[in-house]
């Protein structure tokens, strides 16, 4: 079996294999879509009933293909290993009459196409033995199916389930500080229960509506912080750190209260996307710079260090969890757990005597820019998990 080192890069609807080192490689220029059209170039036919026709026996090294979509289908064509399934490259979606170029490096050995057409089982392609010698290879990965996932998730479910008791507990506590007209204790109790929450991080995706209630932002609301919209942990952060009254903040604090008991009932029953892990492993980290680190999240606590570390906390869980599918198909997952280890060291130095973090305001620009290249190096690493991670209907 090849050894890993790889990353899909997207460019819209295409996607092509490419190799990732150290550092996430960008662009697709290796493939391009374009109508099908007469051409001295050999093409190689996809379709159900001439898959992989026209990929001739030839030297190992740089391979240019075009894949011709013939059938009346549109469909994915994936270029593997014959002997491990492993693929190097594929397109996604082709249209029926279309064409894309796919270039990729293949060592000697035996090949196949596969195509994956809508609504039909996956056809091989004949194997294509490839002679010779080549100095370069195109990474590959071993694909990953809806049945691979199903533990991970599973396990994920579980943590979240035992999970968000405290979570209610957390919240439960900041509505009655409110309601008693306790204000400076509401402020003491806010970080920990938006903590609670934040930590969760990969089950976004699977609670719906009520992400929206708990954790939204004023962002794109007619009426900004004064809009009727605005709820959950950061209306309830605008009050109590802009004098808003206790009295103003109880129906967003029973509101917040409220919508984690639903939360609660009905995640239960909640399927949640095999690949919405995947992704929040990366889109936690991405999001931390966005808007953590930019303080757009910040309604006044100062607490967006806080919230990052927690962000760190979340991907830890996530990425022990998926840990067994990963480390075999991707070179760079110690490289990505030791990056995810300094940034929780270095957020850690940040931390006052009595353990608190402190604004971004207080950091100088150094410590600012350490913060900001440790989250940039890991969300680059942590790019490619999930398109490792995406459920593949490949032979």
């Amino acid at each position: 079996m090849p050894n890993i080192a790889s990353v899909l890069t997207r460019c819209g609807p295409l996607i092509v294999l490419i190799a990732i080192l150290s550092v996430l490689v960008t662009g697709c220029t290796s493939a391009t879509k374009k109508p099908a059209a007469a051409s001295p170039t050999p093409t190689v036919n996809v379709s159900l009933s001439n898959c992989g026709q026209g990929w001739q026996p030839s030297r190992a090294g740089h391979q240019q293909l075009r894949l011709t979509n013939t059938d009346s289908r549109s469909g994915e064509v994936y270029v593997a290993d014959a002997s491990t399934g492993a693929l190097f490259g594929y397109v996604e979606p082709l249209g029926a009459g279309t064409s894309a170029d796919l270039s990729l490096d293949l060592g000697a050995g035996r090949y196949r196409i596969e195509c994956v057409m809508e609504d039909a089982d996956p056809i091989l392609g004949p194997v294509v033995t490839l002679t010779g010698s080549s100095t370069v290879q195109s990474p590959s990965v071993l694909p990953v199916s809806d049945a691979d996932l199903i533990p991970y998730v599973k396990r994920y479910q579980a943590y979240v389930t035992r999970t968000l008791p405290s979570l209610a507990t957390a919240t439960h506590r900041l509505e009655q500080d409110i309601a008693s007209g306790q204000l400076v204790n509401a402020r003491r109790d806010w970080l920990p229960a938006h903590l609670s929450y934040e930590r969760l991080g990969a089950a976004y995706g699977a609670f719906g509506d009520a992400d929206g209630a708990i954790n939204a932002t004023a962002d794109g609301l007619p009426g900004g912080v004064r809009d009727d919209g605005f709820t959950g942990f950061h209306r309830i952060e605008y009050g109590l750190w802009h004098g808003q009254s206790a009295v103003a903040l109880v129906p967003a604090a029973r509101a917040l209260d409220a919508a984690v008991s639903r939360l609660i009932a009905n995640f239960a029953s909640a399927q949640i996307d095999p690949l919405e892990v995947a992704i929040r492993a990366h889109e936690i980290t991405e999001n931390a710079l966005q808007f953590e680190l930019t303080g757009r999240t910040d309604y006044g606590s100062h607490s967006n260090l806080a919230t990052v570390d927690a962000n760190l906390a979340g991907t830890v869980t996530v990425l022990d969890i998926l840990k067994p599918l990963i480390a075999t198909r991707y070179s760079a997952f110690g490289s990505t757990l030791t990056e995810l280890a300094a940034a929780q060291q270095d957020l850690a130095r940040l931390r006052s005597p009595s353990g608190g973090l402190p604004a971004l305001s207080a950091l100088t620009r150094s410590q600012h820019e350490r913060v900001d290249a440790d989250l940039s190096e890991l969300s680059e690493l942590l790019a490619p998990v999930a398109s490792i991670c995406e459920p593949r209907r490949s032979a």
